[in-house]
């Protein structure tokens, strides 16, 4: 007898037909289809009341409860209305399922009864969610860890990049693109590349250039991805943006040079008591340490121009940076130029904002370009240059306060007669003539008298000059004190020192307008007294033979000079005096 008849009797006899219920529960009976059905299985009429059913869970009253739940209740009616199967899901805490099945309603035609079939899926719905939230938590760890994931194919290409993009590119840019595509081509690939890696790599440094052109560092790590067979299938992995960290640590190192080489300078530069010597000392530190061919440094002397100092390594003539040197003084950041095939770079040093002199550096043709952070250290080291230059300078007044004659600024008594005694040994080893003048001012001190100690100090500044102007450059003059003077000429010989003697004087007629009265004009007496090479002399009686030999002219007339006799015959003079 075919189901629906069954059906029908049972209803028309009030569900209480034993013939038709009997037939309904062979089919659930043990050994029957519906008996081994694993979840719940029942007949349900349209009044939500169930017919027969295979006692899943704790009978037909489980089997009501499920029936009874509004949403099944409604699918079941909607069912029956279309005449059509319907599947729904629902959780019913208390039973026997856990809580979670899901029902297929399977009307039989009549529009009046149908087949429930129900499947616990606790355990399918439990793996899902996990699932689910696998796939968030990794979404949200990648997302966070990292800028951007990647999958390559086997083609090598990108096959799938993180939905927010990368380095400025949205995600489609990207896709279906060679990663070499967005290398910085001047430095080159990276090796090894993760992109097409064979083997699981951690942190690849390679250089991407961002969607506005600039560069970026990223750190790569990824593993590849294999077929069942093993054949390669592209690979995976996720990049992350270490720019920043990358300038922080370059800074960093730049820093610590600067530190190295500021320090390495300072310590040489003290270590070199003469003021040259710690120049040259500083210009081969800033040539190796800046990997240059060679560094000149310049240092203001008298006047406007700076003059060459010190220098180390290879070097174009200083001539050929004079055009470089001039730019220095309407900037104060580094100039290049290009000077003998090579590449010149050059900043002026400066004290209190005043140059006072210049640091120069040259690399050779073909070397690599200046570049800022080199430029960044020159600054740095113009600065201690230039306290280093004004300290020398200061040290060079104090040297010329300690060695000169502070009024007319010709060498004083004592550095005159110690550079005399340098070059009187040097001479008495050889053949070499010299002659020394003794000069004295006739009737100075009526000078002083009637016109006072200023007028005075005004003729010695005069002498001096006329002095200054009839020697040479390798000659010394001196201003011995008061009104005594002197004048070493190296080299000369006596007929040399007698021309000379005539040309003062007649240059010192120039001093009568200092007189104190027309009747005692100030004029000059000088002494001359030659070096016999051979002769055995010491400095001191040379010295004392000038010195007589003023004496002679001051009392032989004044305003003309006197030749002191050789050693000999002056020896003889003396021993004659009672």
């Amino acid at each position: 007898m075919r189901i629906p008849r069954l059906l029908r009797r049972w209803r028309r006899g009030g569900g209480k037909s034993g013939p038709a219920k009997a037939a309904l529960g062979v089919l659930f009976d043990s050994g029957n289809v519906l008996s081994r059905y694993p979840g719940p299985a029942m007949f349900v009429d349209g009044e939500g009341r169930v017919l027969a059913s295979n006692g899943w869970g704790a009978g037909e009253a489980e089997a009501s409860r499920l029936v009874a739940h509004p949403a099944v209740a409604k699918a079941i009616s909607e069912s029956l209305a279309d005449n059509a199967a319907r599947v729904e899901a629902v959780v019913v805490p208390e039973a026997a399922s856990g809580g979670r099945v899901e029902l297929t309603i399977l009307p039989m035609g009549d529009g009046t009864s149908a087949l429930v079939l129900g499947r616990n899926v606790v355990l399918e719905h439990n793996l899902r969610t996990a699932l689910v939230e696998s796939r968030q938590r990794y979404k949200d760890l990648v997302e966070i860890s990292s800028d951007f994931a990647w999958e390559t194919d086997a083609g090598g290409v990108f096959a799938f990049v993180s939905p927010q993009g990368a380095l400025g590119y949205r995600a489609e840019e990207l896709v279906g693109r060679p990663p070499s595509d967005f290398f910085v081509e001047e430095w080159g690939a990276p090796m090894p590349m993760p992109f097409t890696a064979t083997d699981a790599l951690a942190d690849v440094e390679l250089w991407f250039r961002r969607a506005d052109g600039a560069p970026a560092c990223l750190l790569a790590s990824c593993v590849p991805l294999l077929g069942d067979d093993g054949e390669w299938l592209g690979a995976r992995g996720v990049c992350r943006d270490v720019t920043e960290a990358r300038e922080r640590d370059s800074a960093l190192a730049r820093a610590r040079n600067r530190e190295r080489l500021l320090t390495y300078m300072v310590r040489t530069m003290r270590d070199e008591v003469d003021p040259l010597d710690m120049l040259g000392a500083a210009a081969a530190a800033t040539a190796r340490a800046l990997a240059a061919s060679g560094c000149r440094i310049y240092r203001r002397d008298i006047g406007p121009a700076i003059v060459p100092a010190a220098e180390f390594g290879d070097l174009p003539d200083a001539e050929a940076t004079e055009a470089l040197l001039h730019k220095l003084e309407r900037t104060q950041l580094p100039v290049t130029a290009e000077i003998d095939g090579g590449q010149g770079l050059a900043i002026a040093t400066r004290y209190h904002h005043a140059v006072n002199g210049a640091i120069f550096l040259w690399r050779q043709a073909g070397g690599i370009p200046w570049s800022d952070n080199v430029r960044g250290l020159l600054l740095e080291v113009a600065d201690q240059l230039g306290i280093a230059n004004e300290q020398i300078a200061n040290h060079e007044k104090l040297r010329k306060l300690s060695r000169t004659d502070g009024l007319t600024g010709l060498l004083n008594r004592r550095t005159f007669f110690n550079e005399l005694r340098r070059r009187y040994e040097t001479i008495s080893a050889t053949d070499h003539s010299a002659v020394l003048i003794y000069c004295d001012l006739d009737n100075f001190k009526l000078v002083n008298d009637l016109h006072g100690h200023r007028r005075g100090d005004a003729a010695l500044v005069r002498l001096s000059e006329i002095l200054l102007a009839k020697v040479r450059s390798r000659d010394l003059v001196a201003r011995l004190g008061g009104d005594e003077f002197a004048c070493w000429l190296e080299g000369a010989d006596l007929p040399a020192g007698q021309e000379r003697a005539r040309e003062l004087l007649d240059a010192c007629r120039a001093l009568e307008d200092f007189s104190g009265d027309p009747s005692h004009p100030l004029t000059v007496s000088l002494g001359i007294a030659a070096v016999a090479p051979g002769s055995g002399e010491s400095l001191e009686d040379l010295m004392a033979r000038a010195d007589q030999a003023m004496y002679m002219a001051k009392h032989g007339g004044k305003g003309r000079f006197d030749i002191a006799p050789p050693p000999a015959a002056a020896a003889e003079r003396r021993a004659a005096v009672p």
